[in-house]
């Protein structure tokens, strides 16, 4: 029986996909607690099942798919659960759950059906361990009427436990079911009170004694579609314990041996059976992960990559766990507890994909993942910048009756934000033509600039563009409406590193980038005068859409191929200009702005690391309230005017502090 508190994160859970290989490595997130821990994912790796504590800190089973996200599974009346399996597609979800008496008993998940308590063989206990691909198979333990642990098989269709017996002792569970659901594997006592593994079918109604290695005990721990192949672990004659591989067509065991040790495990086997993966020790005792095959025999991964051109450094694994049907990707656990992914490049992953050779920590690729995911953002920061920074005020641009002004402009800055820092710039010319009292028109063209770190040395730049129109109305009581237009267009750089192996590899990729935005904006100008001090209150609303096209890696071993993503914005302001003349040629300017956005986070990002699996960010939580403020000073100088104002906010989607500069002339 699994904890139901177990303290374990879900980076480190996810290498626990068996049956039919998919990996996913979205962040699931909890269910209002501090841990999520996955025990399965389906067939497409798109369904994710386990445990997540809620905000009490109590275990229940989730099931997450990146449309929904997660899902509490509730209990069978009790105060926990988990969710231990999930079948090939992914609507079918089997565990453990604590009944309203305090009992455990298996259960059987379905979206229709919700959780149904699959009972138990007359005792208090059960749990189900496996399911077979059509969902309508479970297998697993449960207690009989005299508490004794028995193998079970549930069908869908008697809606009842089937007790599988033993091989003559007293015990026996049931770990693993083929494709079909007509062969279950597991382990049980004998008459002499050791445990062999064994092989039940639905044809004979009977365990069969799998025998072992020449040592008095073993045990099944998975098995592959057709049923005719069963792996695991035995005792030898001399003591220690090996791997073997058990086939119906020769009905005996063969001892895989270890990578020089005494110990090795099979943990699990391809669709057709002719790969196996698992973990062994050296001499040294040190613990590695295995692939065996007839051809190789038994390989550390480590030597499986070196053999096809891939040194691992500065890492190492400790288990496998898993393998794909084509038997060239492996998942299992580092000896830090971390998930990893190897694979080698076959003629269909490689040469058509640019998939390639090699071996990624996931918590580590993940965190690599997210921050280029959230470099999404830099566009449309730097649209928000030009609109609320740049163009920020007006009432400043205001002409006389059939005037023009033509202008030149600049802002350089910094964001710092923590999980999307960046450096931002920007540049624009404008011409502006005031009809009459009413109506004044100005039009600029720009470029915006910005980059992000993408952690190891990768870097995010973001270019655009921009085309600004901007209509300012006069209305009675020194009302001034403006309304702004905002259309740009350009792409971003960008450059993902990741350790493949320990070694840093580059990825690079250039998406288009589509920005509009409208602002609606008022000002009361000149609305209050104290110490020749003149105030402007004013009041805006920005909507901005920024696309940023889909795009496919190139270069590396492991590139990602991402979908279409559009972040958007609507940000409502609220300020105070305070304007002071010190000279006839020179003004102070002062600024108090309070911002809110409305959007609770930004887009999500999803996409697929080619050959391997799907993965989906939730859209990165915003900081929706802060404050600005903006010191600077206008002066004439020469022909025209020159202004210069440094701002900063408090946190949020602005720049932390950023210069802006102006020269204009008017005629």
């Amino acid at each position: 029986m699994r904890p139901y508190f177990k303290p374990a994160v879900f980076g480190t859970a996810i290498a626990l996909t068996l049956p039919a290989f998919a990996s996913d490595i979205t962040d699931p997130g909890t269910l209002g607690g501090q841990y999520a821990v996955a025990y399965g994912v389906n067939a497409a790796g798109d369904v994710i099942v386990g445990y997540a504590h809620t905000g009490a800190a109590i275990a229940h089973a989730f099931r997450w798919t990146a449309a929904g996200g997660m899902t509490d599974l509730g209990t069978l009346g009790g105060i926990g659960a988990q969710s231990n399996g999930i079948n090939a597609a992914g609507d079918v979800v089997i565990g453990d759950a604590l009944t309203g008496g305090g009992d455990l008993h298996a259960f059987r998940w379905t979206a229709a059906g919700g959780m149904t308590d699959l009972g138990t063989l007359g005792g208090s206990i059960s749990q189900a361990y496996g399911v077979n691909a059509a969902g309508d198979v479970v297998v697993g333990y449960a207690k009989n009427g005299g508490g004794i642990n028995h193998a079970f098989r549930w069908t869908l269709a008697s809606n009842a436990m089937t007790d599988l017996g033993t091989l003559g002792g007293t015990t026996s569970t049931a770990y693993g079911v083929n494709a079909a659901g007509d062969v279950v594997v597991g382990a049980s006592t004998t008459g002499a009170g050791d445990t062999r593994a064994f092989r039940w079918t639905l044809a004979s109604s009977t365990m069969i004694d799998l025998g072992t290695l020449g040592g008095s005990s073993s045990r099944a721990n998975g098995v592959n579609a057709a049923g005719d192949v069963i792996v695991g672990f035995s005792t030898t004659s001399g003591g220690d314990t090996h791997a073997f591989r058990w086939t119906l067509a020769s009905s005996t065991m063969t001892d895989l041996g270890t990578l020089g040790g005494s110990l090795s495990r099979a943990n699990g086997v391809n669709t057709v059976g002719d790969v196996i993966v698992g973990s062994s020790t050296f001499s040294s005792g040190a613990s590695r992960a295995f692939r065996w095959t007839a051809a190789t025999g038994m390989q550390s991964v480590e030597d499986w990559l070196a053999a096809n051109g891939v040194t691992v450094v500065g890492v190492n694994t400790s288990s496998a766990n898993g393998v794909n049907a084509a038997g060239n990707v492996v998942v299992g656990l580092l000896g830090n507890n971390r998930a990893f992914i190897a694979r080698v490049a076959d003629a269909t992953s490689g040469s058509s994909s640019g998939a390639g050779t090699g071996l990624i920590d996931v918590q580590s690729f993940n965190e690599g993942l997210m921050k280029v995911a959230n470099s999404g953002k830099l566009a449309s920061n730097d649209t928000d910048t030009v609109m609320n920074g740049m163009h920020s005020n007006p009432m400043r641009m205001l002409l006389p009756n059939r005037r023009s002004t033509f202008w030149v402009a600049g802002d350089v800055g910094r964001k710092d934000s923590g999980k999307d820092d960046s450096d931002i710039g920007m540049a624009e010319v404008g011409y502006g033509y005031r009809f009459n009292d009413t109506w004044q028109l100005n039009v600029s063209a720009g470029r915006t600039y910005s980059q992000a770190d993408t952690g190891l040395g990768g870097r995010t730049t973001a270019r655009t563009t921009y085309l600004m129109p901007e209509l300012i109305v006069t209305l009675p009581a020194s009302l001034y409406v403006t309304l702004s237009g905002y259309y740009g267009q350009g792409r971003a750089d960008i450059a993902r590193v990741y350790l493949n192996a320990g070694t840093p590899e580059r990825m690079s990729s250039a998406p288009g980038l589509t920005t509009s935005g409208a602002r609606l904006r008022v000002d009361w100008f000149n609305a209050a005068t104290l110490s020749k001090i003149n105030f402007t209150p004013y009041a805006s609303l920005t909507y901005l859409k920024t696309r940023t096209d889909a795009y496919i890696e190139q270069g590396g071993s492991f590139p990602a191929m991402w979908n279409q993503r559009t972040d958007k914005s609507t940000t409502a302001r609220v300020g105070l200009d305070a304007i002071r003349p010190i000279s006839p040629t020179t003004t102070l300017q002062g600024r108090v702005e309070t911002a809110h956005r409305f959007e609770k986070a930004g887009a999500a990002t999803s996409g697929q690391v080619i050959g391997l699996y799907d993965f989906g960010f939730a859209g990165q939580e915003t900081r929706r309230n802060w404050l600005r403020l903006g010191a600077g000073v206008e002066s004439k100088i020469g022909g025209g005017i020159a202004s210069l104002m440094l701002n900063a906010t408090t946190q949020g989607d602005a720049p932390s502090y950023w210069l802006a500069a102006n020269y204009r002339w008017e005629f």
